[in-house]
């Protein structure tokens, strides 16, 4: 591909010229650069690390020289497997998706230094839509709503179900989680499983309920994402 726009030949028996070497390292660049964006923008949790960023884009460009540098020579091929045995990785990966990661920037690196330009774009693009799309639905989240709602309530001077009509006006689905009795029985301390009809509404939610007498330390935290360390 880009021989033809460059009009470089690539031969075994002349290697890569200097513009042709240049070309798959931008382009590499380039694609990694794409899954670089793509990891950030879909991470979760707080394992993210700048330096893992940094690393992907550098990888791809180091994989893909080396796959120049090996071609179709067996003996370089083992040479290169032989210096790679000593390096010792001695951070270790948090998050298992880091590792999907590294293994689909290798699989771009070796593509383009190997001129299968179209593989390594292929790859790049329906991988990147793939990841977006599976984290935008939230795809193998096991929770079925998105925020932790917990408050207590007097049953001295407000009745049981007194929160029932701001529930109804305001959320789509609840789920009782825990019910614990305090001071001696008359105060319930209670925690639900909360989706929201507008999330945009949800102060509006939080600051009516909070006015309801004898509703107090009304806490709302969000469930949508499991925390990672």
């Amino acid at each position: 591909m880009l021989d033809n726009i460059f009009g470089i030949t690539s031969q075994q028996n002349l290697g890569f010229s200097p513009i042709a070497v240049v070309a798959n390292l931008l382009v590499a660049f380039g694609l990694s650069l794409i899954i670089a964006l793509v990891y950030k923008k879909t991470h979760r949790g707080l394992s993210y690390s700048q330096s893992f960023v940094l690393t992907l884009i550098i990888s791809s460009m180091v994989i893909a020289a080396v796959m120049m540098v090996i071609g179709s020579n067996i003996a370089r091929a083992f040479g290169a497997f032989g210096a790679f045995s000593l390096i010792r990785f001695r951070t270790a990966i948090k998050d298992s998706k880091d590792m999907a990661y590294m293994f689909l920037i290798l699989a771009v690196g070796m593509a383009v230094g190997s001129d299968n330009y179209v593989v390594a774009l292929s790859v790049t693009i329906i991988a990147s839509i793939v990841i977006l799309v599976l984290t935008k639905t939230n795809f193998g989240s096991i929770r079925r709503f998105n925020y932790i709602l917990s408050f207590n309530l007097d049953t001295r001077t407000t009745p049981e179900n007194v929160y029932k009509s701001l529930f109804d006006q305001h959320l789509k689905n609840s789920n009782i989680l825990n019910i614990k009795a305090i001071e001696q029985g008359h105060v319930l301390m209670l925690s639900f499983s909360v989706g929201f009809i507008n999330e945009n509404r949800i102060q509006e939610f939080t600051s009516a309920l909070d006015k309801i007498d004898g509703i107090s330390s009304v806490n709302l935290i969000t469930a949508k994402n499991d925390i990672e360390y």
